[in-house]
């Protein structure tokens, strides 16, 4: 055992669980206590692999090359999904997802063993390898330098997905473990089948092997890129459409409140101007029919949150048009650690679907939506409830909508409070009792923020 061998392997492994980091760093949330995590684990797959060091040497004793070349196919694929079982365990991350980045990163560092180890180290510069020094020191750079630009052009783009691209299904983990295995076959093949003796010195120069080597790990690094961008387009249209479909609700809203205040003022100058004339048997009955025309500033909300006040006025006012109970209790200063737009989107879903729901009742006395907000634990809870007169049908813990047209909105809506809560680290629930739909959030608050909560106390 020499040390070249110690830093061959050393540096597999290394380069190999640099990349995969790399991916999951700007991808995926950090699990508790991920620094002691991720240097055991590092220090356990780096001690495995100079022990695969003597496992060989055992082997080539035997003098079986078919035999040596099994033990080698095994250790590194089975060294491969180690580093899988590595990421899952420091990182909050799917299968699905793991397996994109698993791929992603051996692909990477396979194209940089190859510039250096295959062409540079073994053919145009095959004294390298003699000055160990000299050879760790070109390993350095060039792997810094390649990793620096896959970061750039591919890595860091991932921050965009917030920690989640895709699902875990049986058709994309399926996917994903045929990629795993396409390139896997074509690397060991390459590395195998097309290694010739191309000099006659008797140095191995495996250029074509190489070649294609590169090709097959460049290809799969650009289907990855291509199947990031296009689920992140995808995504994005989505949101475009879902923000299109909400501002026409929005401006049919406004509309409608405008014309309630508009109607409002019309009746109190009316009625101001009949107080003028008005003698003092009818004088009370104007000033009653004055204040109900100006009972309609009650349902401006004061809570402790700016945000929570617009929703819930804009939809206390739609609510009084329609003959709509809209009940509130709201410990609004435990949302300050979420922004603006995700308070707004949770809320204003969550209520639209309760609203819309009662709305096609008749019975005036079904038509009543509830929210609740509060906290439990260092746990924010946000809670709606509405009246429903049949049977839900559930799919992935969200119901599902029975209505045809505008279907993939309304569905968008319950995703994206989803998505949003897994944001957050919570989790979303949707039951239903007898004649009570529920949606229920609970989200972890951070601990800075639990701690300024009660140093104000």
């Amino acid at each position: 055992m020499s040390g070249l061998d110690i830093f061959e392997e050393l540096r597999y492994i290394v380069e190999l669980l640099t990349a995969e980091y790399m991916f999951a760093y700007f991808f995926a949330k950090k699990k508790r206590g991920f620094a002691p995590l991720i240097t055991a684990g590092g220090v356990l797959l780096c001690l495995l692999s100079v022990l695969y060091i003597f496992i060989r040497e055992y082997f080539v004793g035997y003098g079986n090359k078919v035999l040596t070349g099994i033990i080698s196919l095994i250790w590194y694929i089975g060294l491969l999904f180690l580093t899988m079982l590595f990421v899952k365990v420091c990182f909050e991350i799917t299968i699905s997802d793991m397996l994109f980045i698993i791929i992603s990163g051996y692909a990477t560092m396979h194209i940089e063993y190859i510039v250096v180890n295959e062409v540079l180290a073994i053919g145009i510069w095959s004294y390298l390898r003699e000055n160990l020094l000299l050879y760790m020191i070109v390993c350095l750079i060039t792997c810094l330098l390649w990793y620096a630009f896959v970061m750039r052009i591919f890595a860091a783009k991932l921050r965009a997905c917030e920690g989640k691209l895709y699902e875990d299904t049986k058709e994309t983990i399926g996917l994903f473990l045929v990629i795993l295995i396409m390139l896997l076959c074509g690397t060991f093949t390459c590395q195998s089948v097309f290694r010739e003796d191309f000099r006659t010195d008797g140095t191995t120069v495996n250029y074509l092997g190489a070649c294609m080597d590169f090709f097959i790990c460049a290809l799969i690094l650009i289907v990855q890129y291509s199947v990031f961008r296009i689920n992140t387009l995808s995504r994005e249209k989505e949101i475009i459409k879902q923000l299109l479909y909400e501002r026409q609700k929005q401006y049919q809203l406004s509309k409608e409140n405008i014309e309630i205040i508009n109607h409002k003022c019309h009746d109190l100058k009316h009625q101001i101007q009949a107080l003028k004339y008005a003698d003092s048997e009818n004088m009370q009955q104007y000033i009653d029919e004055v204040e109900d025309s100006i009972m309609i500033y009650d349902h401006v909300v004061e809570t402790e949150n700016e945000v929570l006040n617009t929703i819930l006025s804009e939809k206390s006012l739609y609510c009084e048009k329609h003959q709509i109970t809209l009940t509130c209790i709201a410990d609004a200063v435990h949302m300050d650690f979420m922004s603006v737009m995700d308070i707004y989107a949770f809320l204003g879903n969550a209520l639209d679907n309760a609203i819309e729901a009662v709305s096609r009742y008749q019975d005036v006395e079904k038509r009543v939506v509830s929210l609740t907000i509060s906290s439990k634990n260092d746990f924010l809870c946000i809670q709606t409830n509405n009246y429903v007169d049949r049977e839900l049908q559930f799919k992935d813990g969200l119901p599902v909508s029975t209505k045809r047209r505008n279907r993939a909105y309304h569905g968008f809506g319950m995703k994206s409070m989803k998505h949003l809560t897994e944001k957050y680290g919570g989790t979303l629930v949707a039951s239903q009792e007898k004649n009570i739909f529920t949606l229920q959030i609970i989200i972890p608050m951070p601990k800075e923020f639990v701690r300024l909560l009660e140093e104000k106390k």
